[in-house]
């Protein structure tokens, strides 16, 4: 029962790092790198 709630976990963690990833090349295609860069600073400062 344990194994099935780990892969479940572990496939949800994946599904958002893909959907993270997908997210960041449409907004470099549509606003450009300054877009991300400004993102992370506000986030990271």
């Amino acid at each position: 029962m344990m194994a099935g709630w780990r892969a479940a976990l572990l496939w949800g963690a994946a599904a958002l790092v893909v959907a993270a990833t997908a997210l960041s090349f449409v907004m470099w295609g549509l606003n450009g790198p300054a877009y991300l860069v400004d993102l992370i600073a506000a986030y990271c400062l």
